[in-house]
Protein backbone atom coordinates (compact mmCIF):
# COMPACT_ATOMS: atom_id res chain seq x y z
CA UNK A 1 0.00 0.00 0.00
CA UNK A 2 1.45 3.58 -0.75
CA UNK A 3 -0.98 4.81 1.24
CA UNK A 4 -3.73 4.64 4.25
CA UNK A 5 -6.19 6.47 5.83
CA UNK A 6 -9.37 6.60 8.16
CA UNK A 7 -12.99 5.72 6.92
CA UNK A 8 -13.98 8.69 7.94
CA UNK A 9 -12.74 12.23 9.11
CA UNK A 10 -13.29 11.51 12.82
CA UNK A 11 -12.80 7.60 12.86
CA UNK A 12 -9.91 7.67 14.45
CA UNK A 13 -11.98 8.88 17.55
CA UNK A 14 -14.06 5.94 17.79
CA UNK A 15 -12.65 2.87 19.10
CA UNK A 16 -15.55 0.62 17.91
CA UNK A 17 -13.70 0.97 13.91
CA UNK A 18 -12.42 -1.97 12.77
CA UNK A 19 -11.54 -0.98 8.94
CA UNK A 20 -9.40 1.68 6.79
CA UNK A 21 -8.95 2.53 3.75
CA UNK A 22 -5.63 1.71 1.66
CA UNK A 23 -4.81 2.98 -1.80
CA UNK A 24 -1.71 1.99 -4.11
CA UNK A 25 -0.88 3.35 -7.65
CA UNK A 26 -3.96 1.92 -9.61
CA UNK A 27 -6.06 0.27 -6.12
CA UNK A 28 -8.19 2.19 -4.04
CA UNK A 29 -10.00 -0.56 -1.45
CA UNK A 30 -11.20 -0.77 2.24
CA UNK A 31 -9.86 -3.32 4.66
CA UNK A 32 -10.85 -5.01 7.57
CA UNK A 33 -9.04 -6.01 10.51
CA UNK A 34 -11.71 -8.76 12.30
CA UNK A 35 -10.86 -12.53 11.89
CA UNK A 36 -13.31 -15.16 10.74
CA UNK A 37 -14.79 -15.13 14.48
CA UNK A 38 -15.80 -10.91 13.96
CA UNK A 39 -13.27 -10.15 16.39
CA UNK A 40 -11.07 -7.25 16.06
CA UNK A 41 -7.57 -8.90 15.62
CA UNK A 42 -4.51 -6.77 17.99
CA UNK A 43 -2.32 -5.42 15.23
CA UNK A 44 0.68 -4.87 17.10
CA UNK A 45 0.91 -8.11 19.55
CA UNK A 46 3.90 -9.64 18.42
CA UNK A 47 2.96 -12.59 20.81
CA UNK A 48 -0.06 -13.96 18.27
CA UNK A 49 0.58 -14.54 15.30
CA UNK A 50 0.32 -12.29 12.16
CA UNK A 51 -2.74 -11.18 11.57
CA UNK A 52 -4.92 -11.40 7.95
CA UNK A 53 -6.50 -8.21 6.73
CA UNK A 54 -9.50 -8.90 4.84
CA UNK A 55 -10.67 -7.11 1.49
CA UNK A 56 -14.02 -5.67 2.77
CA UNK A 57 -14.59 -3.44 -0.68
CA UNK A 58 -12.70 -1.64 -3.29
CA UNK A 59 -11.39 -1.76 -6.83
CA UNK A 60 -8.29 -2.53 -8.46
CA UNK A 61 -8.02 0.14 -11.73
CA UNK A 62 -6.76 -1.40 -14.95
CA UNK A 63 -3.97 1.22 -15.49
CA UNK A 64 -2.98 4.61 -15.65
CA UNK A 65 -4.53 6.43 -12.21
CA UNK A 66 -1.21 6.59 -10.33
CA UNK A 67 -2.57 7.49 -7.27
CA UNK A 68 -0.44 9.13 -4.72
CA UNK A 69 -2.43 10.45 -1.77
CA UNK A 70 -6.12 10.34 -0.14
CA UNK A 71 -8.19 11.43 2.60
CA UNK A 72 -11.70 11.25 3.65
CA UNK A 73 -14.67 13.70 4.69
CA UNK A 74 -16.95 13.47 7.96
CA UNK A 75 -18.86 11.30 5.80
CA UNK A 76 -16.65 9.31 4.38
CA UNK A 77 -16.62 10.39 0.97
CA UNK A 78 -13.17 9.99 -0.44
CA UNK A 79 -10.36 12.45 -2.34
CA UNK A 80 -7.51 10.97 -4.03
CA UNK A 81 -4.77 12.46 -5.57
CA UNK A 82 -2.46 11.28 -8.00
CA UNK A 83 1.17 11.77 -10.02
CA UNK A 84 -0.34 13.57 -13.18
CA UNK A 85 -1.83 16.31 -10.91
CA UNK A 86 -5.38 14.99 -11.26
CA UNK A 87 -7.61 14.92 -8.09
CA UNK A 88 -10.62 12.46 -8.21
CA UNK A 89 -13.80 12.95 -5.86
CA UNK A 90 -15.67 9.52 -4.80
CA UNK A 91 -18.70 8.84 -2.65
CA UNK A 92 -19.32 6.94 -0.08
CA UNK A 93 -21.47 5.02 -2.26
CA UNK A 94 -18.65 3.23 -5.10
CA UNK A 95 -15.04 3.13 -5.39
CA UNK A 96 -15.04 2.10 -9.13
CA UNK A 97 -15.69 5.26 -10.57
CA UNK A 98 -15.02 9.23 -9.70
CA UNK A 99 -18.10 11.37 -8.89
CA UNK A 100 -15.34 13.99 -10.46
CA UNK A 101 -12.19 14.89 -11.31
CA UNK A 102 -10.61 17.75 -11.34
CA UNK A 103 -7.67 18.43 -14.18
CA UNK A 104 -3.94 18.52 -13.03
CA UNK A 105 -2.03 21.76 -13.56
CA UNK A 106 1.34 19.89 -13.89
CA UNK A 107 2.58 18.98 -10.85
CA UNK A 108 1.68 15.70 -9.20
CA UNK A 109 -0.20 15.90 -6.20
CA UNK A 110 1.92 14.19 -3.34
CA UNK A 111 -0.76 15.02 -0.39
CA UNK A 112 -4.14 15.82 -0.44
CA UNK A 113 -7.13 16.95 3.19
CA UNK A 114 -10.55 18.09 2.73
CA UNK A 115 -12.45 19.60 4.78
CA UNK A 116 -14.93 17.71 7.22
CA UNK A 117 -18.01 19.10 4.93
CA UNK A 118 -16.47 17.78 1.94
CA UNK A 119 -16.39 21.33 0.17
CA UNK A 120 -12.92 22.32 0.35
CA UNK A 121 -10.08 20.36 -1.07
CA UNK A 122 -6.54 20.96 -0.21
CA UNK A 123 -3.82 19.44 -2.58
CA UNK A 124 -0.05 19.77 -2.00
CA UNK A 125 3.08 19.90 -4.57
CA UNK A 126 6.19 20.00 -4.33
CA UNK A 127 5.81 24.38 -5.04
CA UNK A 128 2.75 25.29 -4.34
CA UNK A 129 -0.61 24.52 -2.76
CA UNK A 130 -3.71 24.22 -4.41
CA UNK A 131 -7.57 24.90 -2.78
CA UNK A 132 -10.40 23.80 -4.59
CA UNK A 133 -13.91 24.72 -4.13
CA UNK A 134 -15.96 21.34 -4.59
CA UNK A 135 -19.26 23.22 -4.27
CA UNK A 136 -21.91 24.13 -7.76
CA UNK A 137 -25.12 23.90 -8.27
CA UNK A 138 -27.25 21.05 -10.10
CA UNK A 139 -29.22 21.95 -13.06
CA UNK A 140 -31.83 21.22 -10.76
CA UNK A 141 -30.81 24.49 -9.01
CA UNK A 142 -29.56 21.98 -6.01
CA UNK A 143 -26.25 22.85 -4.13
CA UNK A 144 -23.65 19.68 -4.10
CA UNK A 145 -20.42 18.97 -3.36
CA UNK A 146 -18.46 17.21 -6.07
CA UNK A 147 -18.29 13.63 -4.32
CA UNK A 148 -22.50 13.15 -4.36
CA UNK A 149 -22.67 15.00 -7.98
CA UNK A 150 -21.09 15.21 -11.22
CA UNK A 151 -19.65 18.96 -11.27
CA UNK A 152 -18.29 18.62 -15.12
CA UNK A 153 -17.55 22.37 -16.69
CA UNK A 154 -18.78 23.84 -13.31
CA UNK A 155 -15.31 23.37 -11.75
CA UNK A 156 -14.51 26.75 -10.07
CA UNK A 157 -10.88 28.06 -11.00
CA UNK A 158 -8.69 26.47 -8.10
CA UNK A 159 -6.89 29.00 -5.77
CA UNK A 160 -2.97 28.47 -5.55
CA UNK A 161 -1.21 29.11 -2.00
CA UNK A 162 2.94 29.88 -2.81
CA UNK A 163 5.73 31.39 -0.86
CA UNK A 164 6.76 35.15 -1.73
CA UNK A 165 9.56 35.08 -3.72
CA UNK A 166 12.01 35.91 -0.73
CA UNK A 167 10.40 33.20 2.07
CA UNK A 168 10.86 30.49 -0.95
CA UNK A 169 14.46 31.78 -1.31
CA UNK A 170 15.13 31.41 2.62
CA UNK A 171 13.46 27.81 2.40
CA UNK A 172 15.92 26.59 0.18
CA UNK A 173 15.91 25.24 -3.69
CA UNK A 174 15.68 21.52 -2.26
CA UNK A 175 12.93 22.08 -0.06
CA UNK A 176 9.18 21.23 -0.98
CA UNK A 177 5.75 21.70 0.25
CA UNK A 178 4.81 18.40 2.03
CA UNK A 179 1.28 17.65 4.06
CA UNK A 180 -0.63 20.57 3.84
CA UNK A 181 -3.24 19.66 7.08
CA UNK A 182 -6.95 21.63 7.13
CA UNK A 183 -6.95 22.29 11.10
CA UNK A 184 -8.80 19.42 12.50
CA UNK A 185 -12.91 19.51 12.37
CA UNK A 186 -14.37 16.61 13.55
CA UNK A 187 -18.02 17.97 13.95
CA UNK A 188 -20.84 19.22 11.53
CA UNK A 189 -21.46 22.77 11.71
CA UNK A 190 -17.95 23.82 12.47
CA UNK A 191 -15.30 25.52 10.01
CA UNK A 192 -11.69 24.82 9.64
CA UNK A 193 -9.84 28.09 10.38
CA UNK A 194 -6.47 27.54 9.28
CA UNK A 195 -4.25 25.36 7.45
CA UNK A 196 -0.56 24.44 7.51
CA UNK A 197 1.59 23.16 5.59
CA UNK A 198 5.83 22.29 5.73
CA UNK A 199 8.59 23.62 3.89
CA UNK A 200 12.05 22.81 5.23
CA UNK A 201 12.09 24.86 8.66
CA UNK A 202 9.28 26.81 8.18
CA UNK A 203 5.96 25.61 9.21
CA UNK A 204 3.51 28.16 7.09
CA UNK A 205 0.54 28.63 7.89
CA UNK A 206 -2.79 30.62 5.63
CA UNK A 207 -5.92 32.02 7.34
CA UNK A 208 -8.68 29.60 5.86
CA UNK A 209 -11.15 32.45 5.61
CA UNK A 210 -9.14 34.78 3.95
CA UNK A 211 -8.03 32.28 1.43
CA UNK A 212 -11.63 31.62 0.70
CA UNK A 213 -12.54 35.04 0.79
CA UNK A 214 -12.34 36.01 -3.24
CA UNK A 215 -12.28 39.74 -2.91
CA UNK A 216 -8.97 39.03 -0.69
CA UNK A 217 -6.52 41.82 -1.38
CA UNK A 218 -3.86 39.16 -2.44
CA UNK A 219 -6.41 38.28 -5.46
CA UNK A 220 -6.77 42.09 -6.55
CA UNK A 221 -5.49 42.47 -10.24
CA UNK A 222 -3.68 39.60 -10.52
CA UNK A 223 -4.49 37.34 -14.16
CA UNK A 224 -5.16 33.63 -14.61
CA UNK A 225 -5.21 31.92 -11.43
CA UNK A 226 -5.14 33.57 -8.45
CA UNK A 227 -2.58 33.22 -5.82
CA UNK A 228 -2.88 33.85 -1.82
CA UNK A 229 1.00 34.96 -0.34
CA UNK A 230 -1.11 36.31 3.34
CA UNK A 231 0.38 33.54 5.48
CA UNK A 232 2.27 33.18 8.83
CA UNK A 233 5.43 31.55 9.74
CA UNK A 234 6.99 29.48 12.24
CA UNK A 235 10.24 29.13 12.26
CA UNK A 236 12.19 26.37 13.47
CA UNK A 237 16.44 25.21 13.76
CA UNK A 238 15.75 22.44 11.95
CA UNK A 239 13.98 21.05 9.23
CA UNK A 240 10.69 20.07 10.55
CA UNK A 241 9.66 16.67 9.90
CA UNK A 242 5.62 17.65 9.96
CA UNK A 243 2.74 19.78 11.34
CA UNK A 244 -0.26 19.63 12.37
CA UNK A 245 -3.13 20.63 14.05
CA UNK A 246 -4.44 19.07 17.27
CA UNK A 247 -7.96 18.16 17.62
CA UNK A 248 -10.60 21.17 18.00
CA UNK A 249 -11.77 20.04 21.10
CA UNK A 250 -8.57 20.96 22.40
CA UNK A 251 -8.90 24.65 22.23
CA UNK A 252 -8.73 26.56 24.63
CA UNK A 253 -11.84 29.30 25.81
CA UNK A 254 -9.52 32.51 24.87
CA UNK A 255 -7.81 30.83 21.98
CA UNK A 256 -10.42 29.15 19.88
CA UNK A 257 -8.18 27.46 17.71
CA UNK A 258 -6.78 24.00 18.77
CA UNK A 259 -2.62 24.11 18.80
CA UNK A 260 -0.36 23.36 16.18
CA UNK A 261 2.08 20.70 16.82
CA UNK A 262 5.62 20.92 15.00
CA UNK A 263 7.83 17.96 15.17
CA UNK A 264 11.50 18.09 14.04
CA UNK A 265 14.20 14.73 14.08
CA UNK A 266 14.68 15.36 18.07
CA UNK A 267 12.20 17.59 19.14
CA UNK A 268 8.02 18.07 19.02
CA UNK A 269 6.66 21.30 20.29
CA UNK A 270 2.81 22.84 20.22
CA UNK A 271 2.47 26.59 18.99
CA UNK A 272 -0.97 28.82 19.62
CA UNK A 273 -2.35 30.80 17.14
CA UNK A 274 -4.86 33.26 18.21
CA UNK A 275 -8.31 33.85 15.66
CA UNK A 276 -7.14 37.34 14.86
CA UNK A 277 -4.39 36.30 13.16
Amino acid sequence: MKDITNDSKGAQLDPSGSTFLGLDNNRLCRWGMRDRNGIVQNLVNDSISTPVLNWAQGHQFSRGTNFQCFATTGDGSIVVGSLDGKIRLYSINSMRQAKTAFPGLGSPITHVDVTYDGKWILGTTATYLIVICALFTDKAGMTKTGFNGRMGNRIAAPRLLKLNPLDSHLAGIDNKFHNAQFSWVTENGKQERHLVATVGKFSVIWNFQQVKDGSHECYQNQEGLKSCYCYKIVLKDDSIVDSRFMHDKYAVSDVPEAPLVIATPMKVSSFSISSKQ
